[in-house]
């Protein structure tokens, strides 16, 4: 059984716990929305994947813009980890687009940054620098690798 959990930028909605678990695969699902729309999953990835998954919550939920703010594909091997730190972004919407773009690459298995804390809830003035934590797989991505990838980021 795989695990995944997904971070939106939105508000919830009532009928998206029971559009997932009507997903062939989908076996459990958990939705809180503290700040932010919190979705926990368990499926079958013989059945279904992560990203057939993401794709339906954000066609379900009519997402047209990146929003997507942190992710967890709970691996099942040991992962390296890898940080960026930018002193600004270049706008919101860059930084979820980095994020689903992360998402999308295999062997990033981890997303999560201060983003929330460091961006969207200060002024501008107060703002501190944005960290980036990826945890990859090594067996899948190098350093090296990863590195190419940061840099061909927007944000």
């Amino acid at each position: 059984m795989s695990e995944l959990n997904i971070v939106i930028d939105n508000y919830n909605h009532k009928e998206l716990r029971e559009y997932l678990m009507s997903l062939k695969g989908v076996k459990f699902v958990k939705i809180n929305n503290n700040r932010n729309l919190y979705i926990y999953l368990k499926y079958d990835s013989k059945l279904i994947t992560a990203k057939i998954i993401k794709m339906e919550i954000l066609v379900f939920l009519d997402i047209k813009i990146p929003s997507i703010i942190s992710f967890n594909k709970y691996p099942k091997l040991k992962t390296a980890d890898y940080t960026i730190i930018k002193k600004d972004l270049c706008c919101e919407y860059c930084f979820k687009n980095a994020i689903e773009e992360l998402f999308e690459i295999d062997g990033i298995e981890k997303v999560e940054s201060s983003f929330t804390d460091e961006y969207f809830l200060k002024k501008d003035g107060k703002r501190e620098n944005i960290v980036i934590n990826i945890k990859y797989n090594p067996n899948i991505l190098d350093v090296n690798k990863i590195k190419q990838i940061e840099l061909k980021l927007t944000i």
